[in-house]
């Protein structure tokens, strides 16, 4: 006996078979994003052909400590190049997603994943400190090729203004990230950089007036005689050199800064959710 052949039209949909989402996607995502926009490139070089020239105009004028001379810092601007570049850098990583809602997996509107926002911190914290190194690094290869090995040397604590001048730019980075995801603007974003050196670092100053000054000074000092253990690897040095950045009014305004945006962008995230 001859089986009747079954139509197509009788059978059972297909199965899709669809993977478990990798938790590497955004972060892929993330990099795609950065290195598919052109913009991220020309900021970066705009920033390097400013700081190398701002460095060439001081060391002309003189009077500029080394350090400051290294990163292109004028003492009458809140923030040097790098900072605001990567500031700017960090709010393009929000910003790229508001002003073109394809990029977003649910067309219009952007997901708030925590996922999604410990990439785009990552990237932009990679990104800066790229940044960083190439400032330096351009800056002092400009000063030697024009000025000699005199204005191109190391400074004796390389370490700790090495570690705070990484702080800097990579905290302008986040806070631009956080910024532009909490007010979904790009000028929002790079307005909160700004801010922290205008607005937030008076304030701070301000309400450490008076005794507060003096046991905040020893902080470092009180969290080394905390930790008496030696740490592996040289880890007291790394800590002393965070709590010394963090002593300092541009450190301790910009971690405040840092909090009160990821703090907003949890609440958002919650609301939505709840939504």
């Amino acid at each position: 006996m001859i089986a009747k052949p079954v139509a197509p039209s009788e059978l059972p949909p297909p199965i899709s078979v669809r993977s478990a989402p990798s938790p590497l996607r955004p972060l892929r995502y993330e990099l795609r994003r950065a290195a598919g926009v052109g913009t991220g490139f020309l900021t970066g070089a705009a920033v390097l052909v400013v700081s190398a020239l701002t460095a060439v105009l001081l060391a002309r004028i003189g009077h500029t400590p080394q350090h400051r001379l290294l990163a292109a810092w004028p003492r009458e601007l809140p923030l040097p190049p790098a900072a605001l570049g990567a500031g700017l850098l960090g709010a393009f990583a929000f910003g790229d997603e508001f002003r073109h809602p394809a990029l977003a997996a649910d067309r219009g509107s952007v997901p708030r994943r925590l996922g999604l926002l410990a990439a785009k911190l990552v990237v932009s914290a990679a990104t800066a400190l790229l940044l960083a190194f190439l400032t330096v690094g351009c800056d002092a290869e400009v000063l030697y090729l024009v000025y000699g090995r005199e204005l191109a040397r190391v400074p004796a604590d390389w370490f700790s203004l090495g570690a705070s001048w990484t702080g800097l730019v990579v905290g302008c980075a986040w806070a631009g990230v956080l910024a532009a995801g909490v007010f979904r603007s790009t000028t929002a974003g790079l307005a909160a950089v700004v801010a922290v050196p205008v607005v937030v670092v008076p304030l701070v100053q301000k309400a450490l007036e008076g005794p507060a000054v003096r046991t905040a000074a020893g902080f470092p000092m009180r969290l080394r005689q905390t930790f008496l253990l030696q740490w592996p690897f040289g880890g007291e040095r790394y800590l002393s050199g965070v709590a010394r950045v963090i002593g300092q009014p541009v450190g301790g305004a910009l971690t405040l800064s840092l909090m009160a945006l990821l703090c907003a962008y949890l609440l958002t995230t919650l609301r939505s959710r709840v939504r």
